[in-house]
């Protein structure tokens, strides 16, 4: 008769096919195959959380370099847009005050030979240069035009001399014209005409 209580594991033997097999060892290898699968199903799930993951952050990153894209082209968009704003108010201010530098033009050209030194003459002549250099640094330049090759793109021929020949040029200048920001803002009158030298050399 078998004691009770034994601390040894109550072994049966099967035989089967010439081989020992114990309970025991059974449920030891089931248990080893449950936690191994639970080892392998836990790593598969991991690698996938983990997949996931790198999708998502490169999926972030993409939005986030668009993103910043959008921006810059936003942010230089309004600031180009600002500058030709700004642009646009000066060319309407600076259109008004074409007049006054006419009127300017006048004066100087008219008390030039009487009053050369006189101090009243001298005084309007630094008030226009410093008139003309606060504007030239607003992108306002006049179009010199006495002496130059006639060019339409510039000049605008109010009479001409002479007879019409291939190559004109600009024999007075009857109103000064402007560029601002290296586009036109006002062609200068001119009279045109063959040069003089040239009428020579072709006689």
């Amino acid at each position: 008769m078998k004691p009770k209580g034994t601390l040894e594991a109550r072994v049966i033997f099967l035989e089967e096919g010439g081989t020992l097999v114990t309970e025991q060892e059974d449920r030891m290898e089931e248990h080893t195959e449950d936690v191994e699968a639970e080892q392998e199903e836990h790593a598969c799930d991991c690698a996938d959380q983990l997949e996931q993951l790198e999708r998502d952050k490169a999926q972030l990153s993409q939005q986030l370099l668009r993103l910043k894209a959008d921006f810059d082209n936003y942010r230089r968009r309004t600031q180009i847009q600002m500058e030709e704003n700004t642009k646009d108010a000066n060319k309407h201010l600076l259109q008004d005050l074409l007049p006054i530098l006419d009127n300017f033009e006048r004066a100087l050209e008219s008390d030039h030979d009487a009053e050369a030194e006189g101090s009243f003459f001298q005084g309007i002549e630094m008030v226009y240069k410093a008139l003309m250099a606060a504007l030239a640094e607003h992108g306002l330049q006049p179009i010199v035009a006495k002496g130059e090759f006639f060019d339409p793109c510039l000049h605008e021929a109010v009479a001409m001399e002479g007879s019409e020949g291939d190559a004109l040029y600009v024999l007075e200048q009857i109103r000064t014209g402007y560029l601002f920001h290296e586009k036109v803002l006002r062609h200068t009158r001119v009279l045109v005409g063959q040069n003089k030298e040239e009428d020579e050399c072709q006689k």
